[in-house]
This record gives C-alpha cells, sequence and structure tokens, in this order.
C-alpha cells in the first residue's frame, strides 16, 4: 500500500528550524497547566513535518509527529495511533497540543499563498479541529513577513465584538537562502469575562500563553520523508478522509500490520470495505445459528425414532 500525491504549488524553499516551545493554559478552575517541548520543524516546498519531543513527569519520552507532503493530508503519529486529516489545517484534538501553534508560524507559507477570504479556521481552537467542528471560521487579520507565499509576521483572530481572542506575533526573524524565517513568536488566547469593578465594561481575560525559541535554522531540509515514521508493529488508524453521513457520527477506523507505508484513500476504502463485509459475514452467522441448532436437534430427535420402527417392522416375521 502506499499514498498517492497531488502536486501543489511549489514555493521553491526548504529549511529546518529547531527550538522550544512552551504553552500555559489557565483553566476556569484556576488550575493551570503548563507544557513544554523541543520541536524541529522540516519544510520543503508546500510538505513539512513537524516533530515534538516531551517528557512526563516519570521521565518517560514522548515523541510525536505529524506530517504532510502534499499540503492537504496530514498524517499525525504517536503511540500506537495514527490519525489522518484530509482538511490542511492541523488544528488540535487536544488543547493541550502545540503543533497547530508551530505549523502556523514555520510552514504555513503554502496556506497563505491560496487564503481568499478574511474568514479563517482558528488553528489554535480544539473545538475548530475534525474531531468536532471543522466548519467553524472565524473572522481574522494578518501581516506576512514577504507577501502572498510566505510565512506571517502576525495573525489577528477576532471575536464577535471584534474582539482579538487569538493573537500570533513574530518576536524576530531570520533570512535563510533569500527566505524570512522567524527566530521565535508568541500566542495568547483571551476570552470575555465578567465586568470590571466599578465599571460595565467586561474585562478581556487570558486563557493561553504560547511561547516559542528557536535554537537553530538550517537552509536544507534532512527528512527525506515527510510523512511520520509508523514502525512494522500493530497500529490503530483514524481516518477522517473517509468521513461519511452513512457511517453517522462514527469515524472509519482500521488496522495496520506489517507495513511501515501510510495507505491512500483508495487502500483505506478497501480495508473499511474488507471490515465491514467480515462484520456483516458474523452477524449473518449469528442471526441464522438458532435455526441451524433447530434443524439439528429435529434431525436428533426424529430420526432415531424413525430408524426404531422402520427396523422393527422390518425385523417382524
Amino acid at each position: 500500500m502506499g499514498v498517492v500525491f497531488t502536486v501543489c504549488r511549489s514555493i521553491g524553499s526548504e529549511y529546518e528550524v529547531k527550538g522550544k516551545i512552551v504553552q500555559t493554559t489557565f483553566e476556569s478552575n484556576a488550575h493551570v497547566v503548563n507544557s513544554t517541548n523541543d520541536f524541529t520543524v522540516f519544510v520543503r516546498d508546500c510538505g513539512w513535518l513537524i516533530q515534538t519531543v516531551a517528557s512526563d513527569a516519570k521521565g518517560h519520552v514522548l515523541q510525536r509527529e505529524m506530517g504532510t507532503t502534499n499540503g492537504a493530508d496530514i498524517y499525525d503519529f504517536h503511540g500506537n495511533v495514527g490519525l489522518i486529516n484530509g482538511r490542511g489545517i492541523p488544528v488540535e484534538l487536544a488543547d493541550q497540543g502545540v503543533d497547530g501553534h508551530l505549523w502556523m508560524m514555520f510552514a504555513s507559507q503554502c496556506y497563505w499563498s491560496s487564503v481568499q477570504t478574511d474568514l479563517l479556521t482558528p488553528v489554535y481552537s480544539w473545538q475548530a479541529s475534525v474531531g468536532a467542528n471543522p466548519e467553524i471560521k472565524v473572522k481574522a487579520g494578518w501581516d506576512l513577513l514577504g507577501g502572498p507565499g510566505t510565512l506571517p509576521r502576525e495573525v489577528r483572530y477576532y471575536g464577535d465584538w471584534d474582539e482579538t481572542n487569538g493573537f500570533y506575533k513574530v518576536s524576530g526573524t531570520k533570512t535563510i537562502a533569500g527566505v524570512q524565517i522567524p527566530t521565535g513568536f508568541t500566542f495568547e488566547e483571551r476570552y470575555i469575562g465578567g465586568r470590571v469593578a466599578n465599571s460595565l465594561v467586561h474585562g478581556m481575560y487570558l486563557r493561553k500563553r504560547v511561547e516559542a525559541v528557536v535554537t537553530s535554522v538550517q537552509p536544507v531540509c534532512s527528512r527525506k520523508n515527510l510523512l511520520p515514521v509508523m514502525g512494522t508493529g500493530k497500529k490503530t488508524i483514524i481516518d477522517w478522509r473517509l468521513k461519511n453521513p452513512a457511517y453517522g457520527n462514527q469515524t472509519p477506523s482500521y488496522i495496520l500490520q506489517n507495513t511501515e507505508s501510510w495507505p491512500s484513500v483508495a487502500d483505506a476504502n478497501k480495508i473499511i470495505q474488507s471490515v465491514h463485509e467480515r462484520m456483516l459475514l458474523s452477524r449473518n452467522l449469528k442471526n441464522n445459528q438458532p435455526m441451524f441448532v433447530r434443524i439439528v436437534m429435529a434431525v436428533f430427535i426424529i430420526i432415531p425414532p424413525l430408524i426404531y420402527f422402520a427396523w422393527h417392522r422390518l425385523s417382524k416375521p
């Protein structure tokens, strides 16, 4: 099995960015959640791969990779689970994810070359993910580092009252082979809360803050394959490309084994079809089992008396 890739608009650049990203989330119960990840962003034209590495409380190293070669189908792998998103924007499924921030500031140049409206997907909000409501759009404004097809200098997401709910800002840049690349950025997400004391004005409260610092930038992309490495073991794939109203709210999933290749849409559909056929066969066998049992019981109950009477009649003088 293999992936069939489409050709996207080439920006004609490649580079590699390494650094550290820190995210702080202020939850409604006054609980503060901090996360720190080392990251590497590999970029080649419209393809990219984001690799993050963190350690949990027990010191276990957690590595995650998310990437695309065509700017549309996004492949995400961590643990033994793979996720495939065919919408082109890596909105995180979990509130603590940071890949959306890293994509926006280091790998979104092809996205900006095709934007034709000021209604954008809020990449920082899990509520706009494929697992929630990917149709969510909000009004936005932005400034790019060098015009269409370049990375952003600032991105502002507005609320219903034109308040700024999300704000990305570059803290510095470095030019590599004619391409301006951020050397760091900050992001803040705010929301309208209660009224300020002794005032009719509602305050804006900080919900999330992100700070990323770049430690190195290289003018080459050292990663040949920009898709996440899965290995040959057994893994579960959740594939949103195959989402179908016929399945209701169920998201298609399947098992891959003994392969390191991500499936194309055609291959994934064949796997899903095979699973459905096996399930249907199993269900039919289960439904027909009582009739089968009744037939067998009837044979064992009726046949012996018939044999007995036949033998008894034949044995009479």
